[in-house]
């Protein structure tokens, strides 16, 4: 069963990548079983912002990485990510092994790049897997753990916004926007020296790799920020697995370099604060 499961999680986090006319043309007709009246209810609580309940229907893999409701709540909150409607398109699998069904999903959430409300239409995919002489839902891919943050620092023009923390198993995900406010060109360099460290000052690595899923490429390749610009980018840092605890984290970004002068620059920001309060 460990196995169907590492199967089933590699399904659902490649078909995310499946265009809508690609993925839809194979599934199957929807089964009038416990396997899709699970989903619906899966996705009604999810919808509904239930999620005590839909956390009960997750399997026990994904309610351990999880940990608790609260977590699971945080996740979307974190966001303002909120399910309008959705409709179920099909599926793929069987009774035995398993399904994973194909949703059109309508949902607003925030734009932390434009610092806007929006809505989208996409294709999810949930698994459903046998567990205990039943089924529960399999929905990989998330962080176990998020918080929106608004927490700026400036130096030589350069404004720094931490706008998001995200915690998987492995990593921990910033989200972060540069905005110059100066005169001059600044050239960022985060994977340089930047590092993240939380509050006893245990330091975090930056994750540097070509998965541009991982690695933003933009800011591993040197970002130039002329003037009156801004980007959003994402900052991934390698961790072991933490504690579920109130904690807050200082970020350093470094090197920065202003055009015209030969010495760079780092920013610091500091009481980045991810507690359980942020998240309700």
């Amino acid at each position: 069963m460990k196995v169907l499961r590492r199967a089933l999680a590699s399904a659902i986090a490649l078909t995310t990548l499946i265009p809508l006319r690609a993925s839809a043309a194979a599934l199957d007709p929807l089964p009038h079983n416990a396997q899709t009246a699970l989903v619906r209810m899966y996705l009604d609580a999810l919808r509904d912002a239930r999620y005590d309940a839909a956390f009960r229907l997750l399997d026990s893999a994904e309610r351990a990485y999880y940990r608790d409701a609260d977590n699971l709540r945080s996740m979307y909150a974190a966001d303002s990510y909120r399910v309008i409607a959705f409709t179920l398109l099909g599926a793929r699998g069987d009774e035995t092994r398993g399904r994973v069904y194909f949703a059109r999903e309508t949902a607003r959430f925030r734009d932390h790049a434009h610092e806007t409300d929006l809505t989208v239409t996409a294709t999810v995919p949930v698994g459903v897997v046998a567990e205990s002489a039943g089924w529960r839902v399999k929905d990989p891919g998330h962080p176990w753990r998020a918080f929106a943050a608004r927490i700026s620092a400036r130096a030589n023009g350069i404004d720094i916004t931490v706008k998001k923390l995200s915690f998987f198993a492995r990593r921990i995900e910033v989200v972060l926007t540069f905005a110059n406010t100066g005169a001059n060109v600044v050239t960022i360099l985060p994977y340089g020296k930047s590092v993240l460290r939380d509050a006893a000052g245990h330091p975090y690595r930056l994750i540097e790799t070509r998965d541009w899923s991982l690695t933003d490429r933009v800011l591993f390749e040197g970002l130039r920020l002329p003037p009156n610009a801004r980007y959003t980018g994402t900052l991934a840092f390698a961790c072991e697995p933490i504690a579920d605890l109130p904690r807050s984290f200082a970020l350093t970004v470094a090197p920065l370099l202003v055009d015209g002068t030969d010495a760079p620059f780092e920013i610091r920001v500091d009481a980045i604060a991810a507690d359980a309060a942020a998240a309700r």
